[in-house]
């Protein structure tokens, strides 16, 4: 099973970036910085073994020139360095100035190089430690000099300087890191800007702009989108100004209609028995069209924010047993689980009535009747809770039977125009809120959830029930 990849933001891709190419940066400096010191102290290491076995290898050999002398006396007066050990080979036979090194200890490609005559320098190791081999053939006393130079210290040196180099190269990367973090803030706080504009736009508040730059570089994104805004909200107005104009085209004629209709119904006692039932199809479909023409002229104005909200603080439970009596629904239905005060919202009553009422009026069309409200605090919010005894709503199509026009699963056979949940949706947006749909717990219903923000001042009173109806 694949897991889910995780894409990265853009803050992080310049961070990783920043610290990345600093973590390359230092390793490569870092590496060039090692490999040019190793090289040199190598080199004078190796020049001052060198120098110090000629120097050694002279007195050697000035001492076995004398008649008589063995060559162990000569190694007891040579002073090599303590990280030093002389070796002589004569007649066959070896000699050295330490009990720990011998003749083991030399490499055999420097014994075979003085063995030709010829001086010799080797880096090999000896006691497990890394060390200088030099050979230098002494001719005139028939005899071979050769010296061990360790090199502890230089590799102590060597070890040090990589983890000096290693905690350099941590810190660059960390050093990266951080300048990266500080960079990537630059690069995206315009952004952040933009979205936060944007947020404000979708919430309603189309007179937000962002300010003026003189980085040239933002200037053409600041102008495009305070162009781009500009003609949102041009276009807005202009479809609040068509919305108004319909309904003015339309309520007009739409209203004689309804008038000659009523008048012919009057005297439906002088029709025909086809003629009534033609004037009652009328009639409902008049109904009908002047319902939904009420909505989508509502839905308009409240999508374009044209629609003025009179807000005042009522108790949610009390709106919604008055919303059930109105609808001809049992009050009995709601459910609270609040103290008094404690379900306070600041809402306009006529319009959030509606909402209550298209809710209760879809779940009677479309799902068997309401079963349950429920009324209830959540945080700093009130929460209203429908469930109805349908079947459900498929979690495809619980985004979508909030917008307008929209009739999910069987809907489509069903009376209605798809505009009900649309006004419910767009009217609680209108007040702050948000709502969504969900299945009712421990059966097959639907759930539809309804959160109100509460009053942000909590006054002496609210009003009272009989003041909600009226």
């Amino acid at each position: 099973m694949r897991l889910p990849v995780r894409a990265v933001g853009l803050r992080t891709t310049i961070m990783l970036s920043f610290a990345v190419g600093a973590l390359l940066l230092s390793a490569v400096m870092g590496i060039g910085t090692y490999l040019t010191a190793r090289d040199y102290l190598v080199d004078q290491r190796e020049r001052a073994a060198v120098r110090e076995a000629f120097a050694d290898a002279s007195y050697v050999r000035d001492g076995l020139l004398t008649s008589g002398i063995e060559v162990s006396d000569v190694l007891g007066r040579v002073a090599p360095a303590a990280d030093s050990t002389v070796l002589v080979k004569r007649f066959d036979r070896w000699f050295s100035s330490s009990l720990e090194l011998g003749e083991e200890d030399v490499p055999a490609q420097v014994q075979r190089a003085v063995d030709e005559g010829e001086v010799a320098v080797v880096w090999t190791r000896a006691q497990d430690a890394p060390a200088v081999a030099v050979g230098v053939p002494l001719p005139a006393v028939d005899a071979q000099f050769f010296e061990v130079v360790a090199t502890q210290e230089l590799a102590r040196t060597l070890a040090t300087l990589r983890i000096v180099l290693l905690v350099f190269a941590a810190f660059t990367a960390a050093a990266g890191a951080l300048l990266g973090r500080w960079a990537a803030r630059r690069v995206v706080a315009p952004l952040d800007h933009v979205a936060g504009a944007a947020a404000q736009i979708a919430g309603g508040a189309l007179d937000t702009r962002l300010p003026t730059t003189e980085d040239p570089d933002l200037a053409t994104i600041v102008g495009s989108f305070n162009s781009m805004v500009d003609a949102v909200h041009e276009r807005i107005e202009r479809d609040a100004r068509f919305a108004a104009d319909v309904s003015h085209e339309l309520r007009s004629p739409l209203t004689a209609l309804v008038t000659s209709v009523d008048v012919l119904d009057g005297r439906r006692d002088e029709l025909s028995e086809r003629s009534r039932r033609a004037l009652d199809l009328i009639k409902s479909d008049l109904h009908r069209f002047q319902r939904v023409l009420e909505d989508l002229l509502e839905l308009g104005r409240l999508e374009s924010g044209a629609a003025r909200l009179d807000g005042s603080i009522l108790d949610a439970r009390d709106l919604v047993r008055f919303a059930l009596e109105e609808s001809g629904r049992d009050p009995a239905l709601l459910r609270t689980s609040a103290g008094p005060g404690g379900t306070l919202v600041a809402v306009d009553k006529t319009q959030l009535h509606r909402a209550l009422v298209n809710l209760f009026e879809n779940a009677e069309r479309h799902a068997g009747g309401v079963t349950g409200v429920t009324v209830a605090p959540d945080g700093d919010g009130v929460v209203i809770t429908v469930d109805d005894a349908g079947p459900g709503v498929p979690i495809e199509d619980r985004e979508r039977i909030f917008e307008r026009f929209v009739r999910g699963g069987s809907r489509g056979s069903l009376p209605g125009a798809g505009l009900g949940l649309s006004l419910v949706a767009e009217t609680v947006r209108a007040h702050g809120g948000a709502i969504w749909c969900g299945s009712a717990p421990g059966a097959s219903g639907a759930r539809f959830t309804l959160r109100l923000p509460s009053p942000d001042v909590v006054p002496d009173r609210a009003a009272s029930p009989s003041e909600v109806r009226a």
